[in-house]
């Protein structure tokens, strides 16, 4: 009879691998295995298979442990060869040894890395927790009771990630071990808080952080990548344990790499699915119903805009905007969008407001109100931090699709300082070129991104930003904006309507789309009559204008540009710079 997968061991994968993956391999299996991320640790036990979503944040160097090792029964003088997969620590019972010069002994790595909960996961897209047994809290007090009475007969449990040479020591010394416990738990409360321990580069809900170690040689992760991680949870309090077998790493570092398992646990990759975009099983339907569902957005769009119909328009395109290609320094697909011209003086919330309707329709998002204390004052960059050996988070360390909303109408005029000038300096190079400079105190490494910004200031943005759309705003609308919002809350709470807008930004987003060479003679006449009406338009705005017109066709559910699309798209561009001050022309 097959152990149901809820019931696997570490011991039972490792003597059945080629089945369990199989199983594995079954989407309908992977619903019952319990999610980490919206559970409280202690809904779960010790060495259980879970699922646990997130970013990678971080990268370790491997680890070093024993893959196999043999101990010998001191009373019987039998040996047996024992798996330390899945596991940070190995176990002898108090009658057998570990025998460290042995033949059989093989040892490996492990790659090691922090992965978190996804920053700026919006909540309705955050995957229900599949896991809700209440007899959890009683496997796990058994666990911890069983874990005291073989302590009292005096087993003897080492750490499995340490190197061989690192061991033995741990093993004979025992009184030194005990004392550096007793150090590192009167110390570490002072040493570190839990915001440094999770390390998470904007706050999250009931985030969580996990160190993860893969076995997998094929497994290549990448910092930022968003991932779905199978494994086996480690949650054994001894991992929080400093011990003296540390010499070699700093207090800071020690105490950061061993955080405790309450806050920071452990997990053992069995399977790890890098998750580069949402699947949805409507495509057709979607791709079929785009014009009509393009007429629902615009609709809410456009009354949230002040009634400006231009402007909606480039919003839906902004929503829809990656980056489908790079050419050294030249970034295609995105769409930074900058909308002005809206009265802070009659609706100071206006930005947040516009960003809560968005934050239905995107699934990842963060708002970031750009004043000149939080310029000067705000880590947007992750920097390295070499005593305790890790990468610091900033604001900017955010996975690929992340709407990041800049909010600059509590700005005002003072001195920057030069750490709010090398701020202003991330976000340009990030709206540019979608890349972060990552400090690493002695050099500084660009990082590729895919973070599409949208800036709202009254005024033009003091962060260059190539489009900027100036509101027309309609008087009716503006008066009577309160009443508008209440409107759009109300159109959106047909759960179809909501559910459709999410699918149609996330289908098109992804969606493969080609350039048709006829219309391109279109192209070249119509652009040149542009620059001959003004004279400020450049071979830049030709590069925006095709972009745009991508994301105007994607926009109407079509993969291919027609010369309909084409001249609606140049219309668009007429009227929006003609909108713009003579000197911004």
């Amino acid at each position: 009879m097959s152990l149901s997968i809820n019931d696997w061991t570490p011991e039972h994968f490792i003597a059945n691998q080629p089945s369990c993956k199989l199983i594995l391999e079954n989407s309908d299996a992977l619903k019952e295995i319990p999610l980490l991320n919206n559970a409280p640790l202690h809904d779960f036990r010790d060495k259980q298979l879970v699922r646990f979503r997130g970013m990678v944040q971080d990268m370790y160097n491997p680890e070093y442990y024993f893959q196999k090792y043999e101990v010998k029964n001191i009373q019987s003088g039998c040996c047996d060869v024992k798996f330390g997969m899945y596991t940070d620590s190995v176990f002898c019972s108090p009658n057998e040894e570990i025998l460290f010069n042995s033949e059989k002994n093989v040892s490996s790595e492990r790659q090691t890395c922090t992965v978190i909960s996804i920053p700026g996961l919006n909540d309705w897209t955050k995957e229900g927790t599949t896991y809700n047994d209440n007899s959890n809290t009683n496997i796990v007090n058994n666990c911890n009771s069983n874990k005291r009475s073989l302590d009292n007969n005096g087993v003897e449990e080492m750490d499995c990630s340490e190197p061989i040479r690192k061991k033995e020591k741990l093993l004979t010394d025992k009184t030194n071990t005990k004392s550096n416990i007793a150090k590192h738990n009167n110390n570490s409360s002072n040493i570190l808080s839990k915001e440094h321990i999770l390390n998470f580069p904007v706050p999250i809900d009931d985030g969580k952080a996990c160190i993860v170690k893969i076995y997998d040689e094929k497994i290549s992760l990448k910092l930022n990548q968003v991932v779905d991680i199978i494994g086996f949870i480690s949650l054994d309090p001894a991992l929080s344990v400093v011990n003296n077998t540390e010499e070699m790493m700093e207090d800071a570092e020690m105490h950061t790499h061993n955080p405790p398992v309450s806050l920071v646990p452990r997990l053992h990759a069995i399977k790890v699915t890098e998750l580069t975009k949402h699947e949805i099983e409507n495509v057709p339907l979607i791709m079929s119903k785009a014009q009509a569902i393009r007429g629902d957005l615009h609709i809410i769009l456009s009354q949230l805009l002040f009634g400006d119909q231009l402007a909606a328009d480039y919003l839906i395109c902004h929503l829809l905007s990656s980056v489908y290609m790079r050419k050294d320094y030249l970034c295609l697909g995105t769409y930074p969008l900058n909308i002005t011209n809206f009265s802070v003086t009659k609706y100071k919330t206006f930005p947040k407001e516009l960003y809560d309707f968005l934050t239905l329709f995107v699934k990842k998002s963060h708002f970031l109100e750009v004043t000149l204390e939080n310029l000067n004052d705000m880590a947007l960059v992750p920097k390295k931090d070499y005593e305790c050996n890790r990468l610091t988070s900033g604001i900017l360390q955010l996975s690929a699709n992340t709407h990041l909303v800049i909010d600059e109408t509590g700005l005002t005029s003072g001195q920057v300082s030069q750490a709010g000038r090398q701020n202003y300096d991330a976000i340009t190079n990030l709206i540019t070129f979608q890349k972060v400079p990552y400090d690493f105190k002695f050099y500084t490494m660009e990082y590729d991104t895919d973070i599409p910004v949208l800036i709202l200031s009254e005024a033009k943005s003091f962060i260059p930003c190539p489009t900027q759309v100036i509101l027309k705003v309609d008087e009716e609308s503006e008066n009577l904006y309160l009443q508008v919002i209440e409107a759009a809350q109300q159109y959106l709470k047909d759960k179809n309507r909501l559910t459709d807008i999410r699918h149609y930004l996330e289908v098109l987003r992804h969606t493969e789309f080609e350039f048709n060479e006829s219309i391109t003679n279109v192209i070249q006449e119509d652009f040149v009559q542009m620059r001959q009406s003004n004279k400020n338009i450049t071979g830049d705005n030709l590069h925006s204008l095709i972009v745009l017109a991508r994301l105007m066709s994607l926009s109407y559910g079509q993969n291919t540009l027609t010369t309909e699309c084409w001249k609606k798209t140049v219309a668009m561009e007429i009227e929006r710079i003609n909108r713009l001050p003579q000197r911004n022309k």
